[in-house]
């Protein structure tokens, strides 16, 4: 796993958010956990649910929350600014892009359309719709959770619109404004766990908001894959 928290992640000497520093493991580094007996002691922080996992580094051992790690290398800071250009970072293209279309982009029409779609060699992929007057954006994230997405969200700009660096993990529906936009944020929960009980049970997360256009995200779990949809329309 890799550290994904800016400021680095806190190793404890004890799985206690109150235990000794026994040192500060830099964001981005690459790490091993190490599995224990017994349960995992859990841990609430900006509304993401997490363990607490022992890992080696720097030849100690200790203890870190891991709620900020992510299966592949977090975006890197100085130069990613979109998702594409973290999927750039994390992973070769695999093939072409390959482009099919209803007509032409110059004189789109009611009718006419153009779909794209990249794979890259992690499995991870994108897909882009344009249409006249709406335009999506699909990404495809195998082995990311839905916690996961939510930091990679604050990560790169390119989504500050949806959750800011202070932003919490959403933990139920709602509506709010951020400036002098107004927001609607809605949760799936499973069917058979009806009553909210953290961050597993849910199973999808919509937010939609206007600025002269409508825009919707959402990101949800199908498989193994995380699906991340953008779209904005008229």
């Amino acid at each position: 796993m890799y550290v994904a928290a800016k400021t680095g992640l806190s190793m404890r000497e004890k799985p206690d958010a109150n235990a000794k520093v026994l040192d500060k493991i830099p964001y981005g580094t690459k790490i091993f956990l190490i599995d224990e007996d017994g349960a995992w002691k859990d841990i609430i922080t900006e509304g993401l649910t997490g363990y607490w996992r022992k890992v080696k580094f720097n030849n100690k051992s200790g203890y870190i929350v891991d709620s900020y790690l992510f299966p592949w290398p977090p975006p890197k800071l100085a130069t990613v600014k979109k998702m594409k250009q973290y999927l750039a970072q994390v992973a070769a293209p695999f093939g072409q892009k390959l482009v099919t279309r209803l007509g032409t982009m110059a004189q789109l029409n009611e009718s006419g359309w153009e779909l794209s779609k990249q794979f890259y060699k992690n499995g991870a992929a994108y897909q882009e719709f344009l249409a006249y007057e709406y335009g999506s954006t699909h990404y495809f994230l195998p082995g990311f959770t839905l916690q996961q997405r939510f930091l990679l969200c604050r990560l790169i700009p390119g989504f500050k619109e949806i959750f800011g660096e202070k932003d919490e993990f959403p933990a139920a529906s709602k509506k709010f404004k951020k400036g002098e936009l107004e927001y609607e944020i809605e949760l799936r929960k499973k069917v058979d766990e009806p009553e909210y009980s953290g961050p597993f049970t849910i199973e999808k997360i919509r937010m939609g908001f206007a600025d002269g256009a409508d825009y919707q995200f959402q990101m949800y779990i199908i498989e193994n894959q995380l699906v991340i949809s953008f779209s904005a329309g008229v």
